[in-house]
C-alpha cells in the first residue's frame, strides 16, 4: 500500500508538470485514440488531451471534449479531409505536416498542422497562421499585379544588378530593341547607350542621387538604330537599405522629338514666308524702278564715257541676283502646289542622276547605285521631286573630294514606306550644325544662299514624306527620305 501511495505521489507532480508545459505551448495540441469498428477499421477518434491554446482555437472547453468523439464535436474534420489524413498517419505510422484552410464548425482559419502517431492514435499540433497566410497571399497578389504590369507595359522595363548587368526585362524591351532574352540576360546596360560617355554620366548621377528622373538619353537597338528616350531609374533595396538592384523604365520619345522639330520648322517656315513676302513687296518695287532707271540711264550716257558699260553690267548683274534671291526665298518658304501623278519612283531618281552625270565625271567620283525592284508606283510631282533630288545629289558631289569621292544612292521598300538613301564620303557636318541643317539661310558654302535644303524639305513634306540626315565629320553624310505608300496614308 505504501508503495502505491508513493507511485501516486510521484506520478501526479509529473503529470501536472507535463500538462503545465503543454498548456503554455504556443501551438494547439490535442491527443486522440482510435475508435475502431468490429472489423478493426478506424471510424472515429476520441479526445485524450487538449491544451489551453487548442481549447481557445476550436472554441470548446477541455471538459466538453475529452472523452468525446472527434466527428461528433467537430464533424467538419471529415468534410475537410482532415479525418482521412489522421487515419493515414495512424495506419502507416508516417508523420504528416501540411497547411490547410478550415472553414467548418464556426472556424474559418488557415492552420499549419503536424500529426504524429502515438500508440493506437495520434497527437496533432496546429498553429493558426491566418494572419501570416493572408499577408503572404496579399504579397503574392501584389507581386502578380506588379508582374503583370511589368510584362504588359508598353514602355520597356529592365532590372539590373548593382554592377549594371541586366537580370530581367519585359517583352517591350525585347521587341523595341530587337534583342531576344538570351542575348539580354547578363548584358551590361552600357550596350544600350549610343554614347558611352553619356552612359558614364548616367551612372554617376544614379550613384550620386540614388535615382534618375526623366533623363533624356540616346539609346540604340541591336541594329544600332538610335532612339531618343527618357529613363526613370530607382534602386531596389534589401533589408539593410542597401541598393542591390535597380529598376528602370524607358520611354521612346523619338517620334515626339521629330514631331516637335517638324512643328518648329513649320513655324520657322511660316515666319520666313511672312518675312519673304514683306521683303519681296518692299524690295521688288524699288528694284524694278532701279532696273528701269538703269536702262534709261544707259540711253542717256554718251558712248565716250569710259567704263560706263562695266558699271552698268555690275549694277544689272547684282540687281538680277537680288531678284533671284527673293524668288528663291519665296519658293522655299511657301507650301508647294503639286501636280501629283502615279509613277515609278526609281525612274525619277535615275532621271535626276542623269542630270548630274557630267559633274560626277568631271570630279571623277565613284557612283554606286542600288535600286529595289519591287517598288510600287506612287504619286509624285515630277518637276518638284526632281528639284529635291538634284539638290541632294549636287550637295553630295560638292561635299566630296575629286578623284576620292563616292556617291551612294539606294532605294528600298520597308513595310509601308519607300526609302531613298543618298550617301557621300565627304567632309561631313559637325554635330553643332546638324540641328540647323534645314533652317533657311544656313549654309557652309561661300556662294550658297542657305535655301537649298529648306526647299528640299518643303518639297518632301508636300509629298507627305520625311527627310532626315546623319553625319560624321571627316566620314560623310547620309540623307534618308521616306515616302508613305498611297493606300497607307
Amino acid at each position: 500500500m505504501l508503495e502505491e501511495i508513493k507511485n501516486i505521489d510521484t506520478k501526479n507532480p509529473v503529470e501536472k508538470l507535463l500538462n503545465s508545459i503543454l498548456d503554455t505551448a504556443f501551438n494547439g495540441i490535442m491527443t486522440f485514440k482510435s475508435v475502431r469498428d468490429k472489423k478493426g477499421k478506424i471510424v472515429n477518434f476520441e479526445w485524450l488531451f487538449v491544451n489551453d491554446i487548442a481549447e481557445k482555437i476550436v472554441g470548446l472547453s477541455k471538459d466538453s471534449l475529452i472523452g468525446e468523439k472527434m466527428l461528433d464535436k467537430l464533424p467538419g474534420n471529415e468534410e475537410s479531409g482532415l479525418f482521412d489524413k489522421y487515419v493515414q498517419v495512424v495506419e502507416t505510422g508516417i508523420s504528416n505536416e501540411f497547411e490547410q484552410y478550415y472553414s467548418q464548425d464556426n472556424i474559418e482559419s488557415w492552420f499549419k498542422i503536424a500529426a504524429v502517431k502515438l500508440a493506437d492514435g495520434f497527437t496533432v499540433t496546429f498553429q493558426d497562421i491566418t494572419d501570416l497566410k493572408t499577408a503572404i497571399l496579399k504579397a503574392e497578389n501584389r507581386e502578380n499585379k506588379y508582374q503583370k504590369l511589368f510584362e504588359e507595359s508598353i514602355d520597356p522595363i529592365f532590372v539590373v544588378s548593382s554592377s549594371y548587368k541586366i537580370e530581367d526585362a519585359n517583352t517591350s524591351l525585347e521587341t523595341q530593341f530587337l534583342y531576344p532574352w538570351n542575348e539580354l540576360d547578363g548584358r551590361n546596360l552600357v550596350d544600350l547607350f549610343k554614347d558611352k560617355s553619356q552612359y558614364g554620366r548616367f551612372i554617376a548621377m544614379l550613384e550620386k542621387d540614388g535615382r534618375i528622373d526623366e533623363e533624356e538619353v540616346v539609346l540604340v537597338t541591336k541594329t544600332q538604330k538610335a532612339k531618343i528616350c527618357l529613363i526613370n531609374c530607382v534602386p531596389l533595396v534589401d533589408e539593410e537599405n542597401l541598393a542591390t538592384h535597380y529598376i528602370g523604365v524607358i520611354r521612346d520619345i523619338t517620334r515626339r522629338k521629330q514631331a516637335d522639330r517638324e512643328l518648329m520648322l513649320a513655324e520657322k517656315l511660316s515666319m520666313t514666308g511672312k518675312l519673304a513676302r514683306t521683303i519681296a513687296h518692299e524690295v521688288r518695287n524699288p528694284l524694278t524702278n532701279l532696273s528701269l532707271a538703269l536702262e534709261q540711264l544707259k540711253d542717256e550716257i554718251p558712248e565716250e564715257v569710259e567704263d560706263a558699260d562695266l558699271y552698268f553690267s555690275i549694277i544689272k548683274r547684282n540687281s538680277e541676283r537680288i531678284g533671284k534671291l527673293i524668288s528663291d526665298l519665296l519658293n522655299s518658304s511657301k507650301p508647294k502646289e503639286l501636280n501629283l501623278v502615279a509613277q515609278p519612283f526609281n525612274i525619277q531618281v535615275q532621271s535626276a542622276i542623269k542630270l548630274v552625270k557630267d559633274r560626277i565625271k568631271l570630279q571623277n567620283i565613284k557612283l554606286e547605285e542600288e535600286y529595289a525592284d519591287n517598288l510600287p508606283d506612287i504619286p509624285l510631282d515630277k518637276d518638284q521631286i526632281q528639284v529635291a533630288f538634284l539638290n541632294l545629289f549636287i550637295n553630295a558631289i560638292e561635299a566630296t573630294k575629286p578623284d576620292l569621292g563616292i556617291l551612294k544612292v539606294k532605294t528600298s521598300l520597308n513595310d509601308d514606306l519607300i526609302n531613298l538613301w543618298v550617301e557621300d564620303n565627304g567632309k561631313g557636318i559637325s554635330e553643332k550644325n546638324m540641328g540647323k541643317l534645314f533652317e533657311p539661310f544656313f549654309t557652309s558654302k561661300k556662294e550658297g544662299t542657305g535655301l537649298g535644303l529648306t526647299t528640299v524639305q518643303n518639297i518632301i513634306h508636300s509629298h507627305r514624306g520625311q527627310i532626315t540626315a546623319k553625319s560624321e565629320t571627316g566620314v560623310g553624310t547620309t540623307f534618308e527620305l521616306k515616302f508613305l505608300l498611297p493606300n497607307k496614308e
